[in-house]
């Protein structure tokens, strides 16, 4: 026997549909071809701003080598200051390079607490093929979950989008997200900036949400201390001058499209900032994947929620594999009161996931009957619940 211990298998069609500590641990992979004097394809542990200021990757390094690098660590941690972001500076041109890399993998698998990765590329490439750069990441992942580690997720940066984009729910890449929100303020700092897409934002919003929780919600369950006591959670920070307004990764200010624009981009599967008419910040549209809508898993906060259990039941249920229960002697099945004992185990992580507001539900069920050995597993049933996400309300008004 190999040393697997419990498979999890992904189950689809579930929904009916047309936080431990290292929920906030992200990883952010920049594109630098003069990485300073800083290893390339090392991963470098930051708990703040200042320990990336330490290495070197200061705002005069941006500007100096007409690169965004220390910015998006600064809005990771603006935006989730008690978060923990792992920088990897590459030499590699494309993601598609990267994470096909030996190298990458390695770092990775020496790294398994990371839940989301973004890429960011600081050019536009020339000729780059975005179906290979989503597949590459999809792939990526796929390959991580193969030896049982569970990343949620890859925000990669797609520079120089309009809002006529295609379509990106053709494609199977449940855990791969497109960025193309972007701060006006930062893309007219230089021209090398101006199809640049917020991958450092997006880290940041992701980080200070629990796993259940929408990307795009005005308001969080968790706040920093430092924002306690206010009503909502925007991008914006008027007194830095960041986000008064959003624009797509090609400059189209998103105040500028219909609402039909703007709904059509989040169905193709971007992710994009704006604000509502009226009221006050600059939000996140939610987390879509490029995957089709219809699926369980096209949206971020879906995949969260189901890694986090699965993780959690794998942990609970290895210490008891390959371990001694007794049988019923005359049928020679697992007795009752064994297959009680492991649906315990089992519940326990979902159990927290329930108390901690990230599931609305949970059911595991070990089938009776069975009669587990080296060679045939102990199924176990699970389905858990998801909390129920409002995108609209509908309102009727009237007077009397």
């Amino acid at each position: 026997m190999s040393f697997e211990g419990v498979i999890i298998n992904k189950s689809e069609g579930g929904l009916n549909r047309s936080e431990t500590a290292t929920d906030a641990v992200m990883a952010l992979v920049v594109c630098v071809k003069d990485p300073l004097d800083n290893e390339p394809d090392t991963v470098y542990e930051l708990n703040s701003l200042a320990a990336a200021v330490a290495l070197g990757f200061d705002a005069a390094n941006d500007a100096n080598e007409a690169i965004l690098l220390h910015h998006h660590i600064s809005e990771f941690f603006r935006l989730a200051p008690d978060g923990t972001l792992k920088l990897v500076v590459t030499e590699k041109e494309t993601a598609k390079t990267f994470f096909e890399s030996a190298a990458a993998k390695a770092l990775f698998r020496a790294n398994t607490d990371v839940k989301r990765i973004g890429f960011v590329y600081n050019t536009d490439v020339v000729a780059l093929d975005l179906v290979a750069e989503i597949n590459a990441c999809q792939l990526f992942i796929n390959d991580l979950f193969a030896d049982k580690i569970y990343l949620n997720g890859i925000y990669l940066e797609a520079r120089n989008v309009p809002k006529t984009a295609v379509s990106r729910r053709t494609l199977s890449a449940s855990k791969v997200s497109l960025v193309i929100a972007q701060d006006p303020a930062i893309a007219s700092l230089d021209a090398s900036y101006s199809h640049y897409a917020a991958v450092g934002s997006i880290l940041g919003m992701r980080a200070v949400r629990k796993v259940n929780e929408n990307l795009g919600s005005v308001d969080i369950i968790v706040k920093p201390n430092a924002r306690k006591g206010e009503l909502t959670y925007p991008l914006t920070d008027s007194l830095r001058g960041l986000w008064l307004s959003a624009a797509l990764s090609d400059g189209t200010l998103v105040s500028s499209m219909t609402d039909v624009e703007k709904r059509t981009l989040t169905a193709n599967g971007y992710i994009y900032a704006g604000g509502f008419q009226g009221f006050a910040g600059v939000y996140l549209n939610g987390e879509p994947t490029c995957i089709a809508i219809s699926s369980d898993y096209s949206t971020g906060e879906n995949n969260g929620v189901w890694d986090k259990a699965a993780l959690g039941i794998r942990n609970a249920l290895l210490p008891k594999v390959r371990g001694w229960f007794q049988r019923n002697p005359a049928t020679g099945k697992l007795r009752d009161t064994s297959i009680t004992d492991l649906e315990n185990i089992g519940k326990k992580p979902l159990q927290r996931m329930l108390v901690a507001s990230e599931i609305s539900g949970y059911d595991l069920v070990i089938p009776a009957g069975q009669n587990p050995n080296d060679q045939t597993p102990l199924l176990v049933k699970t389905t858990v619940t998801l909390g129920a996400i409002t995108h609209l309300f509908e309102v009727d008004l009237s007077l009397n």
